[in-house]
């Protein structure tokens, strides 16, 4: 310490704050007391003085300022033209008018053009006061305009990030459509060649086993009288061979007329399905009976083809797997869904986990798939399988996912089994 220093001076030393002061002044007193009052309210002041606009544009230049005191009235210069030499560089800094005299509406003037303030110089106790709130005031709006940037960028690079992110959703769903359709025109290949060959199959039992079964049969029946003249004692076993021919002649002709007959003749499900329940009848001699239950909507001709030969297909595989000895076929339209339900008492059947690789079934799901519908196959409580199509009319496939109650229709809405057997009890014979 040095002698003749008080403690509180190297106490008030070592707290200083360091302040940047541009002193646009024409007065080197008045720019000393300016100082020299920042001493005294604990600032550690580095000036500059200038007093021209020439001076004023170089020393923006040099530096960043904490606070600009401007004397209102110079010889060759203003706190006016100060301000808008200031506001033209875009800089937040306080400006402060530090005058001998001003008037009121001048004060005021130069307050809605910008300044902060304005003093007197015979009032410079409001000095370190004013220039500690302009201080504060000045952090608060670069911390506020910090904040707005990082907010901006920050908006922007979500933006951006939205932006990609939908270019690779809308990229994954035009492939996820590429996709699907690919796939529904390899579905309709499939069933296109199922069909052909049905139908090839249906031809070859109809013109080359039916005949050849034919010919035995004539040739059966030759044996047969021969054997009858002459009295010989296998003349009754071979009239049972003759009518198990005949059987097997007559099945193979169900059987040819069954696979070439896929055409569905009629564009109303009602009636198609009908058909389909009067062929059954007649084709495999067991009951078939239709039932149809609220009003039917019109149905796309396409639409209406693979509901035919789902039902087919689930009604010959009823007949030839489960052994069923009764069938029964069921429309039921419930608010915005269409429900087609075929059931049997033949031997139940739940479809295991690799299902879907029997061709059957395979088929039956890419009918079902191709109309946008949705296939269930659940076995009975005691006997037989049930069948069920859920085929959406309005609101795509939240429709086909789940069945809504209608309270005045009294159908159990959510259950599948109980919407089946609620169809088929009220069903009658077509």
């Amino acid at each position: 310490m040095k002698i003749g220093e008080k403690t509180g001076d190297t106490a008030l030393a070592r707290t200083r704050r360091r302040l940047r002061v541009l002193l646009v002044e024409d007065s080197q007193p008045d720019a000393l007391l300016l100082t020299r009052a920042l001493e005294r309210g604990g600032f550690e002041p580095i000036t500059k003085r200038v007093d021209t606009a020439e001076d004023l544009e170089e020393a923006l230049g040099e530096q960043e300022w904490d606070v600009i005191l401007c004397d209102h009235a110079m010889p060759h210069f203003s706190a006016p033209e100060a301000l808008e030499m200031v506001q033209n560089h875009e800089l937040d800094v306080p400006f402060v008018i530090v005058s001998g005299y001003i008037e009121e509406e001048t004060a005021v003037a130069a307050m809605k053009a910008g300044a902060h303030d304005y003093i007197m110089k015979d009032r410079l106790a409001r000095l370190v006061p004013v220039v500690e709130r302009e201080l504060r005031e000045a952090e608060v709006r670069r911390a506020r305009r910090k904040s707005e940037a990082e907010l901006l960028r920050a908006h922007e690079e979500l933006e951006l990030r939205v932006e990609r992110r939908t270019a690779d959703l809308r990229a994954a769903n035009l492939k996820l459509e590429n996709v699907i359709e690919e796939r529904k025109r390899l579905e309709n290949e499939l069933l296109e060649i199922a069909e052909n060959e049905r139908r090839r199959i249906g031809f070859d039992l109809h013109d080359d086993l039916g005949q050849k079964l034919t010919g035995v049969s004539l040739m059966m029946k030759g044996l047969e009288r021969r054997l009858a003249n002459d009295e010989h004692s296998s003349v009754s076993d071979a009239r049972k061979i003759q009518v198990l021919i005949d059987e097997i002649i007559h099945h193979t002709h169900n059987l040819a007329h069954q696979f070439s007959s896929l055409d569905v003749k009629g564009d109303d499900l009602s009636s198609v399905l009908k058909g389909l329940a009067v062929n059954v009848k007649k084709m495999f001699e067991i009951p078939c009976a239709f039932s149809m239950r609220g009003a039917l909507p019109e149905l796309p001709h396409h639409t209406t083809v693979q509901l035919y030969k789902i039902a087919q297909e689930a009604v010959s595989n009823a007949i030839k797997h489960g052994k069923a000895t009764q069938v029964s076929i069921s429309i039921v339209r419930q608010n915005d869904s269409l429900i087609m339900m075929i059931k049997n008492d033949g031997l139940p059947f739940s479809p295991p986990p690799a299902a879907k690789n029997r061709m059957g079934l395979r088929i039956m799901n890419y009918r079902a798939n191709t109309i946008g519908a949705m296939m269930e196959i659940k076995p009975q409580e005691q006997s037989g399988t049930t069948v069920t199509c859920f085929l959406p009319l309005k609101n795509g496939p939240r429709a086909a996912a789940r069945v809504h109650h209608h309270p005045e229709e009294g159908i159990a809405g959510d259950n599948p089994e109980a919407l089946a057997s609620e169809a088929v009890s009220g069903s009658h014979p077509s």
